[in-house]
């Protein structure tokens, strides 16, 4: 496979491995906000994630991404596409949570990693080794064969791992820190997060409910999901691309773990053999991976 250029580091693979680990655990966070609308709940995450850095960018008098966007107004740009993607991917993901359906959250997430391989052959140019398209094509069959038993496309499964595939490739076109980068994301969509809750009918419309002890819960999604994004996004300069897109296998392990096991979520044979499928692609991955570094 050709080089990106990008080399992975302790430090890099540490990052990832942390933010994956966080994201893992995000259903015990989000199942006790299911009592809100989907959208109110990111609402409340842009909100607190803007705020949070802001006084990081006031404090830390972080002024280098103004310049960078003066030299370059393109980047602004693809960090409005790059704030769509994640709010996408997490009003999905929060939707799903809230209606039980967290075992299609998992294998969204287990198809990422793949989907990263996918994109790294059609956007960078890479060549892809055998076992590589083997297991590409594993993910594929997954899907067709979800499609074909239960009479439907896995509509949440495959927008949760395009949108952060995506993401993660718009990630490594920019030239802004994560901090930063962030920041600008949560900026740009502050407006039409505040045009929406105006006009809906919720909880959070009430100006009462933010001065009231109930904010509190929704407002640690600030840093709840700053934390773990920010190691995201620095990892992103310090490991490969498809390396980043195999570590993302830890987060819908644990996801899986969390849905059968502790919400009791059913899975029958028909989900399992789907599943199946894609352990099977990132066990061949894994194999190939490990046989390319000691070559």
């Amino acid at each position: 496979m050709a080089n990106t250029g990008i080399q992975a580091t302790p430090k890099g693979l540490m990052t990832a491995l942390l933010a994956f680990l966080m994201w893992g655990n995000f259903p015990f966070y989000f199942k006790l906000l299911d009592g809100y609308h989907a959208v109110e709940v990111i609402v409340h995450r842009v909100v607190w994630t803007f705020a949070v850095l802001s006084l990081v960018i006031i404090i830390g008098k972080r002024t280098a991404w103004l310049s960078q966007i003066r030299q370059n107004p393109k980047w602004l740009g693809l960090t409005f596409v790059s704030a769509l993607l994640i709010g996408t991917n997490w009003l999905t993901y929060v939707w799903a949570v809230a209606n039980d359906r967290v075992l299609e959250a998992s294998l969204g997430y287990f198809i990422n990693p793949l989907m990263g391989v996918g994109l790294s052959l059609i956007i960078f140019k890479e060549r892809l080794r055998l076992l590589q398209k083997i297991a590409v094509a594993l993910a594929v069959l997954a899907v067709g064969i979800q499609v074909v038993l239960f009479g439907g496309v896995p509509w949440v499964s495959l927008l949760l791992a395009l949108s952060f595939a995506f993401y993660g490739v718009l990630q490594r076109q920019t030239p802004f820190n994560a901090i930063d980068g962030l920041f600008i994301e949560t900026a740009l969509l502050l407006p039409l997060c505040l045009i929406w809750l105006v006009s809906a009918s919720v909880v959070s419309s009430n100006v009462a409910f933010w001065l009231s002890s109930s904010i509190w819960l929704l407002a640690l999604a600030g840093p709840i999901t700053l934390i773990p994004l920010l190691l995201y996004n620095q990892s992103t300069k310090l490991v490969s691309f498809n390396t980043l897109s195999f570590l993302g296998y830890l987060t819908p392990s644990i996801v899986f773990i969390i849905a059968v096991f502790y919400y009791h979520e059913p899975i029958d044979v028909k989900r399992l053999a789907i599943f199946g499928l894609i352990w099977l692609g990132l066990l061949i991955f894994s194999v190939d991976m490990v046989r390319y570094r000691k070559s």
